[in-house]
């Protein structure tokens, strides 16, 4: 009985260690990385950007009453996230009625100053191709920027909060989609992947229609990362804690096991030499 008990603290002590340094690795990944939603809030409408045939834009020229923007923040050459994202997004608007270009209009920002247009471009091209629909090459729009003050200033009005990881040279960022009304003012958000075309359109059309959205209600916020995938990393070092865990309560299982034999063996030979003695 004492050692069943001991053996379930010993194996609850080692999962709660694997769960404790996860959860410490996530809180340092989630450092300085969120979405504040800014609903009702305006974009600066007057920031200028380079789009991906090299022509310097503002944000204000792809602003028109009754036409909504949907806004993306990526960069060409993330690993993740990013990929995953524009392939959802370009499947929904290849399957929504409308078309972005005519009812809507698709701003891709990249986060990284050191993006070209040229590189933005090959990225438009290759999600153009999901999408199928020759009106959205005129409807989407790569965006890069050499001044990080101008992307900040961008992020920071959607509430999109990122940061550079030195380590990996790589951008730690959640995934969101963001629609701005054709006033130039935040009206809807949009969590994680796997965007519904139906669902999509409807809040674009309520933008359209001057409609807001409501702040989500649910307190997991946006809930993928563009590091998730690094995760299997976190998870594989967990296990790693885990099987030297194991190995540990192997050993004391061992240990415990051939003390108790050794303790049964010696117990007929004690009692024969006090049999003897008597």
């Amino acid at each position: 009985m004492h050692f069943k008990l001991i053996l379930s603290m010993i194996v609850a002590a080692t999962l709660a260690g694997a769960v404790h340094a996860q959860d410490r690795q996530l809180e340092y990944e989630l450092q300085g990385v969120d979405v504040i939603e800014r609903i009702g809030e305006p974009i600066p409408r007057e920031l200028t950007f380079t789009d991906d045939n090299g022509r310097s834009v503002k944000l204000a020229q792809y602003l028109k009453p009754g036409r909504p923007l949907l806004i993306t923040l990526n960069y060409a050459d993330c690993p993740r996230l990013c990929s995953y994202q524009l392939n959802d997004l370009a499947k929904a608007m290849r399957d929504m009625e409308w078309v972005a270009g005519r009812e809507f209009v698709v701003l891709t920002v990249s986060i990284n100053p050191a993006e070209t247009y040229k590189t933005a471009k090959q990225a438009k091209l290759r999600y153009l191709g999901i999408v199928a629909k020759a009106e959205a090459d005129a409807g989407w729009h790569y965006l890069t920027s050499e001044s990080d003050a101008e992307i900040h200033a961008l992020t920071d009005a959607l509430g999109f909060q990122y940061r550079f990881d030195a380590e990996t040279g790589e951008y730690r960022h959640k995934s969101a989609l963001f629609i701005v009304n054709g006033d130039g003012v935040i009206s809807h958000y949009l969590r994680n992947l796997a965007y519904n075309p139906t669902d999509l359109q409807a809040q674009l059309k309520a933008s359209s229609e001057g409609r807001m959205g409501q702040p989500s209600q649910d307190d997991s916020g946006f809930g993928l990362n563009c590091f998730a995938l690094e995760y299997t990393d976190n998870i594989s070092r967990a296990f790693n804690m885990m099987r030297v865990g194991g190995v540990g309560i192997l050993l004391f299982l061992f240990s415990f096991v051939g003390y108790w034999w050794y303790r049964e063996l010696r117990k007929p030979r004690e009692e024969q030499v006090q049999a003897e003695a008597t």
